[in-house]
């Protein structure tokens, strides 16, 4: 039998409000530290509607390890971005935006791109409105979940059951590590919507988060 111990994940409310973040801050939809010289994340097209051909994701979220401590950043890396491909993606259990995980060195961008590149089209409830984060740490029970955009704690199943995800790499177990909603429990709503007024959780590799990652969108 599971302790109340074992029931109770820590767990972090974003909490968005809106403001002016730039690319130093953590946000939801503001201007991400993006350097240069690397290639701007694209979505090759292969399962999204209508077919478009390739696009620009979008930058969605940015986390900064200072900030929020308890995202499970590798070794050499302080900065989590999270960018979504804006169109209906066509996959089992996940028919919404593709996500793209990026974890970096802060340290180590010096000189930014000039201009995010811009998908040709996209679907408006994807796309994010801008927000800075007030974040609300606190233990998250099984018994009673937040639907909220938050880090860790449990997942807000709605539509479906309880899932369980195993890593294609290696088989471990997979866990929640971000969930994006399309309500927040203060009513300072992103403007997103996922699913039939969901959320979208991501869930990333207990043994290493840069193995592929598994959405669920509930």
């Amino acid at each position: 039998m599971s302790t109340e111990a074992e029931r109770a994940r820590p767990a972090v409310l974003l909490n968005p409000i809106e403001g002016d973040p730039t690319d130093a801050d953590s946000h939801i939809g503001g201007p991400m530290l993006w350097p240069i010289d690397e290639p701007w994340p694209s979505c090759d097209g292969a399962t999204h509607d209508p077919a478009s051909g390739a696009e620009p994701f979008v930058g969605a979220v940015q986390l900064y390890r200072r900030d929020f401590p308890e995202l499970p950043f590798p070794e050499g890396t302080d900065l989590l971005q999270v960018f979504l491909c804006t169109l209906h993606h066509d996959v089992p259990r996940a028919y919404g935006p593709d996500v793209r995980l990026v974890w970096r060195d802060s340290t180590t961008v010096f000189e930014l791109i000039e201009e995010e590149p811009e998908p040709s089209v996209q679907e408006e409830l994807y796309v994010p409105t801008v927000n800075v984060l007030e974040p609300i740490r606190f233990a998250e029970h099984a018994e009673k979940v937040s639907g909220g955009t938050k880090i860790g704690g449990w997942t807000a199943w709605w539509q479906s059951g309880p899932a369980e995800f195993a890593c294609p790499e290696c088989g471990s177990e997979q866990r929640q590590t971000l969930s994006l909603a399309t309500h927040e429990p203060s009513g300072d709503n992103v403007e997103w919507e996922f699913g039939r007024e969901g959320n979208l959780n991501v869930f990333t590799c207990a043994e290493d988060v840069r193995h592929s990652i598994a959405v669920h969108v509930d």
